[in-house]
């Protein structure tokens, strides 16, 4: 919980800054989130009576600088939602958040629609719980990358992006939608 108030603070802190200046945008994010367990891992589980929930809802909050039309610097705060191993009674669950900063080429296809693509970095912190009451957590600080497309308005972005967060050599992937205030 420290370090996701740690992260929307470091984005309220730059939002005036970015808000001042030609360029700086802030918005969120919604989509969903998958653990990328391979079929192989499913089935060795599956075959010790487990079940794997590797889906969930994810979020976003972010803030930016876009220096020309070519070049943006993005700081976030990204919750990667929960996964999930049963066996039907008893559970333990991962859920990931943190914060981070990417860099963002863009690509002006038209007066009103860009793509983009991003690379970055990710300080995630992990926290594991379980219906037995195990519980334990870790932290670190990976890649993360992705590509979207925006339409643009005066004032308003509309976003869809794909992301991948490399979390201790597991990724993530999160597909979502969003908006962003440009000033």
């Amino acid at each position: 919980m420290k370090k996701a108030l740690l992260g929307l603070g470091i984005i309220a802190a730059l939002t005036p800054a970015m808000a001042s200046a030609e360029g700086g945008y802030f918005g969120a994010s919604y989509g969903r989130t998958e653990l990328n367990v391979s079929d192989s891992e499913k089935a060795e589980l599956g075959s010790l009576g487990l079940s794997v929930d590797d889906i969930d809802q994810g979020w976003k909050i972010f803030g930016g600088y876009r220096f020309n039309d070519y070049v943006a610097v993005e700081v976030f705060h990204a919750d990667l939602g929960d996964a999930e191993v049963s066996d039907g009674t008893d559970w333990v669950k991962v859920g990931t958040d943190g914060y981070g900063v990417s860099a963002v080429g863009l690509l002006p296809v038209s007066e009103k629609f860009d793509l983009f693509a991003k690379a970055g970095m990710f300080h995630w912190s992990a926290d594991l719980t379980s219906s037995v009451g195990v519980s334990d957590g870790d932290d670190g600080t990976d890649l993360t990358y992705g590509i979207g497309a925006a339409y643009n308005m005066e004032t308003v972005s509309f976003r869809a992006e794909f992301e991948r967060y490399d979390i201790s050599g597991d990724d993530v992937d999160m597909i979502s939608a969003g908006v962003q205030i440009n000033f």
